[in-house]
């Protein structure tokens, strides 16, 4: 039997984040495999011109469309033209709007409502953690239409590792978040906590595109400027994944104040790093990070308690020294999945239907 092409549909961002590392993974073992391939429809074209394309197509194919399109209200609102569509179309879900903690109970209600109708139309929703696969079947989404398929994170090379650093403090410790500078990451209350413990042996390196939410990060540099800390904290901007991993093991911890993750693709790539983790425990992170072992999971709104510990952590070295040998001990008995396993998890989501 010949089996159906599958076209994946997705936007092409300005910047890299996990979304599209994971996308770009499949959509080459689509290409490679001949079972597919990807399409690129700008997250503000209309979405008549994806019909247009949809009806140069076999009425065979399938469409997986990735969830960020449902971020954009226009798109959102196109639900009833997209119905002759839904019985062959899965949603690649990386992301949902209405899980931002920042909204209010009203807003996120009326941004789950737009949400909701689209996941219920869908023939599958193919998801990164079985946190996310929860949340949804919490809300009221069929669990049978949900498939997980984890993000493929390679194994760190011995010379990648980080090694303990002997943290003393008379030089200044290394810290890393990875991540796109914008309000769901956090990075500003970050800053934020930095500048009131007032302790400056530390450099934090702030990676991730600041473009995206450019005001954002006007507040965040304002802030450095004000508290004097230029030196301090870096802003670097998107850099390439082997410049990150060239980075990762001169760092002696890895923050991530993010409140809201689906999987959190970076963090998973510091733990494989062997850095210790100071986080949120939001997404798949706790399924990685073992509480005072191979780092510290603070609980959701306890922004006082990822205080405490950031500056506990910055001013006892024996206890980051020991949570750093810990975390090198437990990067090394990990597993993660491979993209090739991501791969065959994900056409499970639809081979039977094909």
């Amino acid at each position: 039997m010949n089996q159906a092409k599958i076209h994946f549909i997705q936007p092409q961002l300005s910047h890299i984040s996990g979304g599209s590392i994971y996308n770009l993974e499949i959509v080459k073992r689509l290409e490679q495999s001949a079972r597919g391939k990807g399409f690129f429809h700008s997250l503000n074209s209309p979405v008549t011109e994806l019909f247009e394309y949809f009806n140069t197509l076999p009425d065979s194919c399938i469409f997986i469309l990735d969830g960020l399109y449902l971020a954009n209200s226009e798109f959102k609102a196109s639900l009833q033209q997209f119905l002759p569509y839904t019985q062959r179309t899965y949603l690649m879900l990386h992301y949902l709007e209405s899980m931002n903690t920042y909204y209010s109970s009203q807003e996120k209600e009326a941004l789950w409502n737009g949400e909701k109708q689209w996941l219920k139309a869908m023939q599958g929703i193919i998801i990164p953690s079985f946190q996310l696969r929860d949340y949804l079947s919490n809300h009221g989404v069929e669990n049978h239409k949900i498939a997980v398929a984890f993000p493929g994170i390679a194994k760190a090379q011995e010379d990648r590792l980080s090694k303990p650093k002997k943290n003393d403090l008379n030089r200044p410790i290394k810290l890393i978040a990875v991540g796109t500078i914008c309000q769901r990451k956090g990075q500003l209350e970050l800053v934020q906590m930095l500048t009131q413990i007032k302790i400056k042996n530390f450099i934090l390196h702030l990676v991730g595109d600041y473009e995206q939410e450019s005001s954002y990060t006007q507040q965040i540099v304002s802030l450095i400027k004000v508290a004097s800390m230029e030196d301090s904290i870096i802003l670097h901007g998107g850099i390439p994944q082997q410049t990150l991993f060239n980075l990762l093991p001169e760092c002696a911890l890895y923050l991530s104040s993010s409140t809201y993750e689906t999987y959190s693709m970076a963090t998973a790539e510091a733990v494989v790093h062997g850095l210790p983790i100071l986080a949120y425990a939001t997404g798949a992170i706790g399924d990685w990070i073992e509480n005072n072992v191979n780092g510290i999971l603070i609980e959701l709104g306890k922004q006082e308690q990822f205080s405490w510990w950031l500056r506990r952590l910055l001013t006892h070295d024996t206890e980051l020294n020991q949570l750093q040998k810990k975390a090198l001990h437990r990067s090394a008995n990990l597993s993660f999945k491979s993209w090739d396993k991501t791969y065959q998890d994900f056409l499970l989501a639809f081979t039977n239907g094909i």
